[in-house]
């Protein structure tokens, strides 16, 4: 059984927000937006469009998608002229992430 200083540790880090974490795992828990950040990690960088195109959705919703997976820093919008693409954020944390989605194919 646990102590009184034991509960108090305890609940002291359970607390904790985690970070970011929790909102990556919030926005890849949608299934549109996790076959997105996955065909991203699969594909440099895609166009808004194509994006769309792979899914058989509108741009509007492709774009609104990628949005929150901008939101949380998971991908970067890249500008190429009019066309608004995105890629997977570089960042040592997600690196973690993309090598899990590429094991598991």
């Amino acid at each position: 059984m646990l102590t009184k200083a034991q509960i108090k540790k305890i609940k002291a880090g359970t607390e904790k927000t985690g970070g970011r974490l929790p909102l990556v795992f919030e926005a890849l828990g949608d299934g549109g937006r996790f076959r997105i950040f996955r065909l991203l990690t699969a594909h440099h960088d895609l166009c808004v469009t194509d994006i769309a195109e792979v899914f058989g959705i509108t741009i509007s919703a492709a774009s609104q998608q990628l949005k929150i997976l901008e939101r949380v820093g998971l991908v970067q919008k890249i500008r190429m002229g009019q066309m608004v693409c995105y890629e997977i954020k570089e960042d040592p944390g997600l690196r973690r992430i993309v090598q899990l989605l590429r094991y598991e194919k």
